[in-house]
């Protein structure tokens, strides 16, 4: 009854760090996006014309693109493969959560996305290697994404960048703060150790 109410515990923490990643670093990836497209390393797309784009062949078909296959193939990859490999390997598990998560982030090719996809990444091996369990990384990583796609096929619109002000970066900066803090916490006292 014990481990049932353990995994009741966990999941509800899973399903509350998939929505305080997504709300609570959502300003800080707009405005890496404003910085980036600035530099003219990326360039600013009509939002209705990535939505177009996505969802050309219908939301199921969509919906399986990006919201269900890249959560599977991505924690098999970034924390199942390369995780237990650098646990075979016997490193320190910072180190195992720090190459996870580079790697992460550098697979996703998003210089606007490169903060936000570092931070998911070491959250994600975090709860890996915390638990041992690939079941919640990818529930969280799927609550992720199928918000995004269904969000993106009801509104078709979004803020993706905003101006660079010191009231949105305080903003960001701060979002993402408050956001790590409750995260950590919540992985830490809210998600059990796996049990060998």
């Amino acid at each position: 009854m014990s481990k049932v109410k353990n995994n009741f515990l966990t999941a509800g923490v899973c399903v509350a760090i998939a929505f305080i990643c997504l709300f609570g670093y959502l300003y800080l990836q707009n405005m890496s996006a404003e910085i980036f497209i600035k530099l003219g390393w990326e360039t600013r797309t009509s939002s209705t014309d990535q939505a177009a784009q996505m969802f050309a062949k219908g939301f199921w078909l969509a919906f399986l693109l990006y919201a269900v296959l890249p959560p599977l193939i991505e924690e098999l990859v970034f924390r199942l493969a390369v995780c237990k490999t650098l646990q075979w390997a016997q490193l320190k598990p910072w180190l195992i959560i720090s190459i996870s998560a580079i790697l992460f982030a550098v697979y996703h090719r998003s210089w606007s996305q490169l903060v936000y996809q570092l931070i998911m990444g070491i959250f994600l091996a975090w709860i890996f290697v915390k638990t041992n369990n690939l079941g919640w990384t990818i529930l969280i990583h799927f609550i992720n994404n199928a918000f995004i796609v269904t969000y993106t096929y009801f509104v078709r619109a979004s803020n993706d960048v905003f101006a660079l002000n010191a009231g949105n970066i305080i903003l960001a900066i701060s979002s993402a703060v408050l956001a790590t803090v409750i995260v950590a916490l919540l992985i830490k006292k809210g998600i059990t150790y796996a049990t060998k």
